[in-house]
């Protein structure tokens, strides 16, 4: 007659559930050795889950269901090390009256013999996991000290199988740097920085948006920087960072409390430069808490673009101003062309409207002279219809021109003009008397951008600065009545746009 038993079959990761002591694998050998030895299955217990600590599913399942049923004696498995590696939960089964462990693939002797060497197995378990959990801990420590970041990427980062571990994600990266930049200027409230990361597109490596923890960890988190923070240990990591150390310490000192929306005031041309070396910002960083010193991000590697004091920039930054500075004489010829040349603009448009017009009523006549022929029936109904066809496409054609002319893009006032112009007469002497703050706002309202190399500035104009530059630079472009040098009509049309 048969022993009854239950089998149980245990895989510590889904790794192992499909390599090595898969459960198929398993199940096949139990059901093997049920066969050979004359015992019955008359339940399995499978579960994915570590035996390292009590506590497990399908393990307490089976420890229910043997006290409930009678006639069961034994517990079949795979190894002992699948069955129990901790001595609480081996302790258990043994004590269970009438309950055998039965290990299909080591041959333990019966009796009390057989039982201590199940313990001692149980204990050896215990002790491989210890063993296992220490080298581990000592292999990301290991990691950690080399400046490689030891666990999965974090949020903006990439895992490389390479030698540096992690690298800026080209997408994450970037949402992760403004998210530093705007909470270091005091745009955004920590609150509000979640709702701006979530409409940015930043998600974590499963794909779900950051809460205000999340997103307080990832802020506090030194790895963006390029420092590995291991167990209250920090070393060089050997990986790009995603931000400066300045940026970490500026957010640092806000979540702190500190008065970090200052470092606007503090840091009024950060964000108009780039470096001409490599194409990086120009940013600021607060030197021995009192000196502010503007210098290439060096995002992409080491930099030839040296440091420049607040003071210096300011004087280096002036010629932007005076390569658009315009005489007062200037500006008034500039502008006796202007009101004269958009005078005459409108009358070739109120002109070109007449002439279209009246091309449409010259087509409305003889549409109603035909018509009487028709009538008549001098002409057939089908010439009619031909020549009524031909006749609405003109017109239609003709009344889009006329929108054309009577919609055009509005261009900005006379008035505004001379404003602007007048404005460019004083730049030079405004700028030397401004604050730094107020200094920067004209050269945001002036250029898109400037392009540092050193102590050269190449500013990018707008549009019309950029052709008062241009006329500036060349000396011969505004208008005087006994000047030969007017400037072209593409050139004056542009000033308009």
């Amino acid at each position: 007659m048969k022993r009854k038993v239950v089998a149980y079959i245990r895989v510590s990761t889904e790794e192992q559930a499909t390599k090595g002591f898969s459960i198929a694998g398993q199940r096949q050998v139990l059901e093997d050795y049920a066969n050979g030895h004359e015992l019955e299955i008359v339940r399995v217990f499978e579960e994915s889950h570590s035996a390292y600590k009590p506590g497990r599913p399908e393990f307490e399942a089976m420890l229910s269901f043997l006290r409930k049923q009678k006639g069961i004696t034994g517990v079949l498995c795979y190894k002992l090390d699948r069955l129990a590696r901790n001595l609480q939960d081996y302790a258990v089964l043994e004590e269970m009256e009438g309950t055998t462990i039965i290990s299909a693939t080591e041959g333990l002797p019966s009796g009390a013999t057989g039982r201590f060497v199940g313990s001692i197995h149980a204990a050896v378990s215990r002790y491989y996991s210890d063993q296992l959990g220490e080298r581990v801990k000592l292999a990301l420590h290991t990691k950690a000290t080399k400046g490689l970041w030891p666990g999965p990427a974090p949020t903006g980062f990439l895992t490389n199988p390479g030698e540096t571990a992690i690298e800026p994600d080209p997408v994450m990266g970037p949402i992760v740097k403004r998210l530093f930049e705007v909470y270091a200027r005091g745009e955004a409230s920590l609150s509000a920085l979640v709702v701006l990361a979530r409409d940015m597109g930043l998600r974590t490596k499963k794909g779900g948006a950051l809460g205000k923890s999340a997103l307080h960890k990832l802020l506090t988190n030194p790895i963006y920087c390029g420092v590995v923070r291991w167990k209250d240990a920090f070393y060089t990591g050997v990986h790009e960072p995603v931000i400066s150390k300045n940026l970490f310490d500026e957010v640092g000192s806000r979540l702190r409390g500190g008065s970090v929306p200052q470092t606007r005031r503090s840091f009024p041309f950060r964000g108009l430069l780039e470096c001409g070396y490599c194409g990086c910002r120009i940013t600021a960083s607060l030197e021995k808490k009192r000196y502010v010193y503007y210098h290439c991000t060096r995002s992409k590697g080491k930099c030839d673009q040296p440091f420049i004091r607040q003071e210096r920039l300011g004087s280096v930054l002036l010629p932007v101003v005076e390569n658009v500075h315009m005489t007062r004489q200037q500006v008034q010829d500039l502008m006796r062309m202007i009101r004269s040349d958009t005078d005459q603009r409108k009358a070739e448009v109120q002109k070109k409207v007449r002439q279209l017009k009246e091309e449409v009523a010259a087509i409305q006549r003889r549409r109603d002279a035909v018509y009487e022929d028709k009538l008549d029936e001098k002409i057939s109904e089908s010439r009619w219809l031909e020549l009524e066809r031909r006749w609405s496409l003109s017109v239609d054609r003709i009344e889009r021109q006329v929108r054309l002319l009577e919609e055009d893009e509005p261009r900005p006032a006379v008035d505004e003009l001379q404003a602007t112009f007048e404005l460019l007469e004083r730049a030079p002497r405004l700028y030397l008397n401004q604050s730094d703050e107020e200094r920067a706002r004209l050269l945001n309202a002036l250029t898109s951008n400037c392009i540092m190399r050193g102590e050269n500035v190449d500013p990018i104009y707008r549009t019309p600065f950029d052709l008062v530059a241009e006329g500036v630079r060349r000396s011969d472009w505004y208008a005087r009545e006994d000047s030969n040098l007017r400037p072209s009509r593409p050139e004056r049309d542009a000033l308009f746009r």
